[in-house]
C-alpha cells in the first residue's frame, strides 16, 4: 500500500476523474500529517487502512468541491448573515449547546453526513432521504466498532449536528486529528500556520452547502478549534456572533484526555496515558491564553460568555439569554423542540464516561498552575 502524499492524491484523482486542487496548499500539510502518522502514531494495520481510506475521502471531497466552485456562475453564493458560532475549550459543553441551538426551525446546522460527503449541495426538502445518511452511518459504525468506549465519551450520528472543524480537513487543517492519533509534530506545525486561506475555503464551503437551503436560515456552528484563530474567524465573518463556553479546567482536562485515549484506541494498540495528559495540559492552557489575547480585539456585542454550570442548570434560560443578547428571534417552534430534545436526551444516555486526572499522570495543582499562567 503506497501511502505517499502523491499516491494518495493520485487515488483521489482516479476516484473522481478530477485533477484541479484549487489554489490552496494541500501537499505540504498532507505530507506532514502522514510523516507524523508514520513516526509517532503507532497505528495498527486496520488503523493504517482506515487513515488511508479517510485521506482519499478528504482529498476526493476537495476535488469535488473545487469542481463545483468552478461550475457555479458568478454570484451563485449569497452572504451568510449573522452566523452563530459556539466555541470553548474541548469538552466544555460545546456539543450540548450546539445541539440545543440547532433545535430552532430557523437555524441551519451542519449535519455529520454532509460534513463527511459535502457534494452535491444538499437539498433541504430531500434531505431525510439523502443517501449520504446511510453511507455516513456505515462509516461511523465501522470506526466506533474498533473501540467500545468511544460512544460513551462522544456520541455522533449521521443526521445530528457536527463539528464544523471537519470542513477544514478538506484543506488538511486537522485540529481534530489529535483525538484520532498521536501526531504531535504535525499539531505543532499547524499551530504556527496562517489560517486566513483555510477560513476562506471554509466560508466558501458553507455558502455552497447553503445553496438549496432556505435563505432565511442562520447558520449555527460549533468548533472548539476556532479558539486557535478567533481573530481570523471574525475577519472572515464580520457579522459573526460568538458564544464562548467556560468550564473548570480541572473537569475539562481529564475529559479531553479520556476522549483522546478512546479515540486513538480505535486505530492504535499503543496508548500512553501520561503522554496524553502532558500534551493536553500544555495545549489547552496555551489555547486558553491565545484565545484570551485574540478576543480583546472583538467588539463585546459580538461575543457572549456562558459558563458550563449555568448551561447545565438552566439550558432553556441559557438559550433564551443568547437569543436576547444577539437579537435572534425566539419562536414557539424552538421552545417546543428544546423541551422535547431535553426530555429525549438525558445526560449519560449512552453510558457514563468516567475519568480522573490521575489516570493521565496529572494532579490538580499542575492544572491550576498551568491555567493561572494565562
Amino acid at each position: 500500500m503506497n501511502l505517499a502524499p502523491t499516491a494518495l492524491m493520485a487515488q483521489a484523482e482516479e476516484a473522481t476523474g478530477l485533477s484541479d486542487w484549487g489554489t490552496g496548499e494541500v501537499y505540504e500539510p498532507l505530507q506532514r500529517f502522514w510523516q507524523a502518522l508514520h513516526h509517532e502514531a503507532s497505528l495498527t494495520p486496520a488503523g493504517i487502512q482506515i487513515f488511508q481510506q479517510e485521506s482519499v475521502r478528504l482529498l476526493a471531497n476537495r476535488l469535488l468541491l473545487e469542481a463545483e466552485f468552478a461550475r457555479l456562475p458568478p454570484g451563485a453564493f449569497v452572504p451568510l448573515t449573522a452566523p452563530l458560532f459556539v466555541v470553548g475549550l474541548f469538552r466544555s459543553g460545546t456539543s450540548l449547546l450546539h445541539n440545543l441551538l440547532a433545535q430552532d426551525p430557523a437555524a441551519r446546522w451542519l449535519h455529520l453526513a454532509e460534513a463527511l460527503y459535502p457534494v452535491p449541495a444538499p437539498v433541504a426538502a430531500h434531505w431525510p432521504a439523502d443517501p449520504r445518511l446511510e453511507r455516513a452511518s456505515a462509516l461511523i459504525h465501522l470506526q466506533n466498532g474498533l473501540a467500545a468506549d468511544f460512544v460513551r465519551a462522544h456520541h455522533i450520528a449521521a443526521n445530528k449536528p457536527a463539528e464544523c472543524s471537519r470542513l477544514f480537513e478538506h484543506s488538511w487543517i486537522g485540529h481534530l486529528f489529535d483525538f484520532r492519533a498521536s501526531v504531535p509534530s504535525y499539531a505543532d506545525w499547524l499551530l504556527h500556520q496562517p489560517l486566513r486561506a483555510p477560513y476562506r475555503d471554509y466560508h466558501r464551503q458553507l455558502q455552497y452547502l447553503s445553496l438549496a437551503w432556505p435563505p432565511e436560515s442562520h447558520w449555527v456552528l460549533k468548533a472548539p478549534a476556532h479558539l486557535y484563530a478567533l481573530e481570523t474567524l471574525v475577519a472572515e465573518f464580520p457579522s459573526a456572533h460568538i458564544v464562548y463556553l467556560h468550564r473548570d479546567p480541572q473537569e475539562v482536562l481529564p475529559s479531553c484526555c479520556s476522549l483522546t485515549a478512546a479515540g486513538r484506541r480505535r486505530f492504535s494498540d499503543r496508548i500512553d496515558p501520561s503522554a496524553i495528559g502532558a500534551y493536553w495540559l500544555e495545549r489547552l492552557a496555551a489555547l486558553a491564553r491565545r484565545s484570551s489575547a485574540a478576543r480583546a480585539a472583538i467588539p463585546p456585542a459580538q461575543i457572549l460568555d456562558v459558563h458550563y454550570t449555568e448551561l447545565t442548570a438552566n439550558p432553556l434560560q441559557t438559550v433564551y439569554a443568547i437569543y436576547e443578547y444577539f437579537g435572534y428571534r425566539w419562536n414557539a417552534g424552538l421552545a417546543r423542540n428544546l423541551s422535547q430534545w431535553l426530555a429525549q436526551n438525558p445526560q449519560h444516555q449512552h453510558g457514563l464516561h468516567r475519568y480522573t486526572l490521575e489516570q493521565f499522570g496529572l494532579v490538580e495543582s499542575q492544572v491550576t498552575e498551568a491555567f493561572e499562567a494565562r
